[in-house]
């Protein structure tokens, strides 16, 4: 979590094995030249495959990250815009989220699983931004 908070990434990547060293604990000094330590989208989920590519500076998966970071972005700055601009409550900003697949969740018995993990995280997004804030 230390290292989360000191690279700014609390919104973006969760505690666990770290990707950029992948969980051996030491970096491969070609690794340092080719990856930025902050590269949000070099995360534990993606596949090996995506990951060489990431590490090879493949310009798809440069612009799937690209696409992923300003997914994130613009995520959080609607929460922000949200809640301290139209004073919606964390709960009915998850809401909102989940409307597109709120039957299939219903379907799976997992709609109020996620609904929790997403109000979580909005949570999150409300405490560390300030209103009117934006990435």
């Amino acid at each position: 979590m230390d290292d989360i908070k000191r690279l700014k990434q609390e919104l973006k990547w969760g505690t666990g094995k770290c990707a950029y060293c992948n969980g051996k604990g030491t970096v491969n000094a070609k690794m340092v030249e080719k990856v930025p330590v902050d590269a949000s989208y070099l995360t534990t989920d993606l596949s090996k495959q995506e990951r060489k590519r990431v590490i090879d500076n493949d310009k798809g998966a440069l612009e799937r990250a690209c696409i992923r970071e300003t997914h994130y972005n613009e995520m959080i700055n609607q929460i922000v815009y949200l809640h301290f601009t139209c004073n919606v409550e964390a709960d009915k900003i998850a809401e909102l989220y989940l409307l597109n697949s709120l039957q299939e969740l219903q379907e799976k018995g997992t709609y109020e699983h996620e609904k929790r993990e997403l109000v979580d995280y909005i949570l999150r997004v409300i405490e560390l931004r300030n209103p009117g804030e934006l990435n």
